[in-house]
C-alpha cells in the first residue's frame, strides 16, 4: 500500500514537473562569456597555462629551470663539520632505517596497494548499490 502510494506520487510529481517551462538564461549571460572568452584570447602568452606558450618559449623555460636545479645540485656546500653528537644521531638513525623500516618496506608498499584496491571495489559496490538501484525504480 505504502509503496502505491509512493508511486502515484512520483508520478503526479514527474507529470507536474515536465508541464514546468524550460528554464531560460539571462539576455546578459551570453555577451558576458562572449566578453570574457574574448578577454582570456588577448592575454599575453606568459600569462597563461604552461602548455598553451609558443614551443620555444616551453624548450627556453625548460632549460632555464634544467639549469638552475644543476646548479643548485652542484652548489658546493661548505658546511662545518657536524660535532660528535649529531654525527652518532645519524649513525644510529641509519641502523634504525637499515634494520627496521627497510625490510617492512615491501610489505608496507603491498598494504597500500591492497588498500587502494578495496577502495576500488567499495567505490564500485557503493556506485551499484546506490546508483544502479536508482536508474532500476524510473
Amino acid at each position: 500500500m505504502e509503496r502505491d502510494n509512493e508511486r502515484e506520487l512520483e508520478r503526479v510529481i514527474h507529470a507536474e514537473l515536465t508541464q514546468l517551462p524550460a528554464p531560460r538564461a539571462p539576455h546578459t549571460l551570453l555577451p558576458r562569456v562572449m566578453q570574457a572568452v574574448e578577454s582570456g584570447s588577448h592575454r599575453a602568452w606568459y600569462t597563461r597555462a604552461w602548455f598553451t606558450w609558443p614551443w620555444w618559449s616551453q624548450v627556453a623555460s625548460l632549460a632555464a629551470v634544467s639549469i638552475v636545479v644543476y646548479g643548485l645540485w652542484r652548489l658546493p656546500l661548505h658546511m662545518p663539520a657536524p660535532p660528535p653528537s649529531v654525527a652518532a644521531a645519524a649513525g644510529t638513525t641509519r641502523v634504525i632505517w637499515e634494520a627496521l623500516i627497510q625490510p617492512l618496506l615491501p610489505y608496507l608498499a603491498a598494504v597500500m596497494v591492497l588498500m587502494g584496491l578495496a577502495c576500488v571495489l567499495f567505490g564500485a559496490a557503493l556506485n551499484y548499490v546506490l546508483l544502479e538501484r536508482v536508474e532500476q525504480r524510473r
